[in-house]
């Protein structure tokens, strides 16, 4: 058996945002050879590399950009590559997404790069761009192979970025258990994928898609079954799902800053589109096989998500459970498109959630990523105590995106979750509205909390002289003072509460440790924040915009949700 295929200019028009990142990332870590360094080439970077690189890598990100908005007015065909990538409006707009999150990503690095003094920042870019190209694959995945080639693309990426920071002990253990853990989660989808294929005889969705309807008269195989079982795992732990959510808050923690915030935007559109198109569309009609199965996993991640996250005392693992929670909620999205005939609907609602989701998250790890110390510390609830008093603009901004995370009209979470309860109402399950009302208040709490220790509650003053402390120094203490007796003998002074020393005081000296000079929550570093503002300003005029403007259209886009994918 034979098999010739000649990409046409069509297939490579329809993939025209990958191509350009991918060209970028080349380009990138050429021009990180030619840029001058200092020290040795191989561990040192010079002052132009916080500037170029990130210009390089944001260009590349806007090209890719714009190659996507284009598609859209020259209306590619719906699939390309012998029905391999998808190419439609839904494809095109998960792209954007995930595009628009690489970017302010790459906007929030600079800063946070030269706060910490880490090098190899071509590498640190050109990963996140093969990231961003990963995520792209997976969201417009027709096949399982393709499926599996993404995921495996983009986690590679984000294996090495999780570990960047070479210094801290946390990133090191984020890395490693993110690779272990997601290998794990890799090898079930990868035989899911077989077994799928051993029952089906096929790898595309359309294929499996009418093997079901025809051959299988709408009957899941046995073989089918488990590996559809398998691929809920891979799937699952991609979204953060509950019980394979454990790694998230670790990793979230324990990686950059800016990472965390594309990550955890990025690899949900990737794994929630592929998982609506496996599930929603091409298994639509075994649905009574999967549908229990997915519901439970939705309703456990909703309510456990949101109970895990009620005593968290560091903002970013906070962002992290939450990040769970808003995961169960877009699961509810892939249980509504598994509704034969409302699967568009769902789909709809979960995208329109994710745009949304993205500027609100983002916006809230970037206000951290400032926050973010060299030891990563500086956003426990200690650290916050009081914020709104020393840095007035962090500390608004933060519960800005905090309130919009708890669903607070008239910003993005109020209206992401009224039409994905809607979808759910109109999708035949109530009771997912129901329980994602409860669990939406009762997450309220915790977001509220941790904005009435910014606003309403006081600094610690030891915590605070330990933070003001300068790095390698060890505080003075009092030193007694002396008096001369008639005597002529010098003696210790009394003071209150001191025991008096008769013994002659020796000045001693302790000669601070030269070491680098790192900004700290208190200091921070002006030299190339500004970046890092017109990130955050971005997300929280997003977060406006989706939440006033959009929402105005909402009919509309429940009656366009019928081309969103197909």
């Amino acid at each position: 058996m034979t098999f010739n295929y000649v990409a046409s200019s069509k297939d490579w028009l329809g993939i025209a945002p990958m191509v350009v990142l991918v060209v970028m990332a080349l380009v990138l870590m050429l021009v990180d050879l030619v840029l001058p360094h200092e020290g040795e080439r191989s561990k040192h970077s010079g002052p132009a590399n916080f500037t170029v690189l990130p210009a390089v890598a944001l260009l590349g990100v806007l090209g890719s950009m714009a190659a996507a908005i284009t598609l859209f007015f020259v209306t590619p065909p719906a699939s390309v590559f012998n029905n391999m990538l998808g190419a439609d409006a839904g494809t095109l707009y998960a792209d954007l997404i995930i595009l628009i999150a690489g970017g302010l990503g790459i906007l929030l690095s600079p800063a946070y790069l030269k706060r910490l003094q880490l090098v190899h920042q071509g590498e640190y870019y050109a990963l996140l761009l093969l990231a961003m190209t990963g995520m792209l694959l997976m969201a417009g995945a027709l096949s399982f192979l393709i499926v599996f080639v993404g995921l495996e693309m983009f986690s590679l990426a984000l294996y090495i970025l999780c570990g960047f920071i070479d210094q801290r002990q946390t990133s090191q253990e984020s890395g490693m258990k993110y690779f272990l853990l997601s290998s794990f989660a890799s090898a079930f989808l990868l035989y899911g994928i077989a077994l799928i294929y051993a029952a089906t005889g096929h790898t595309s969705f359309v294929d499996v898609q009418k093997f079901v309807l025809t051959q299988a008269h709408g009957q899941a195989p046995l073989l089918l079954l488990v590996g559809l079982g398998l691929l809920t795992v891979g799937f699952a732990f991609k979204v953060s799902a509950v019980p394979f959510q454990t790694w998230t808050p670790d990793v979230y923690q324990g990686a950059p800053a800016p990472v965390t915030a594309f990550m955890s935007v990025g690899t949900k559109v990737a794994a929630l589109l592929a998982f609506i198109r496996v599930f929603g569309f091409a298994l639509s009609s075994v649905q009574s096989s999967w549908l229990p199965v997915v519901w439970a996993i939705a309703v456990l991640t909703v309510v456990l998500g949101n109970v895990m996250a009620l005593g968290q005392g560091n903002i970013k693992r906070l962002l992290a459970y939450s990040s769970i929670a808003h995961g169960g909620y877009l699961l509810i999205g892939v249980v509504v498109s598994g509704a034969a005939q409302q699967n568009h609907i769902g789909a709809s609602a979960a995208l329109f959630y994710l745009s949304c989701y993205l500027f609100m998250n983002i916006g809230a790890f970037g206000v951290v990523s400032l926050l973010e110390r060299i030891d990563n510390t500086g956003y426990e609830v200690a650290d916050l105590r009081g914020l709104w008093y020393r840095r007035p603009w962090l500390a608004g901004l933060l519960a800005f995106f905090l309130l919009a995370l708890a669903g607070f009209p008239p910003m993005a979470g109020f209206a992401a979750k009224y039409y994905l309860f809607y979808a759910a109402l109109i999708g035949g399950h109530p009771e997912l509205l129901i329980i994602g009302v409860v669990a939406s208040v009762l997450g309220i709490y915790y977001y509220l909390r941790f904005i009435a220790t910014m606003f309403m509650e006081e600094r610690e003053e030891s915590h605070a002289a330990a933070t003001h402390a300068a790095p390698g120094r060890i505080p003075a203490t009092p030193r007694p003072t002396t008096r001369t007796t008639s005597d002529g003998h010098a003696r210790a002074a009394s003071t209150r509460g001191a025991t008096a020393v008769a013994e002659k005081p020796v000045s001693t000296t302790i000669a601070a440790t030269p070491r680098p000079t790192t900004a700290t929550a208190e200091e921070p570093t002006h030299e190339l924040e500004g970046w890092s503002w017109v990130a955050i300003g971005i997300a929280a005029l997003g977060t406006l915009v989706t939440g006033v403007i959009l929402p105005f259209w909402l009919p509309q886009l429940q009656q366009a949700a019928q081309s969103l994918l197909k």
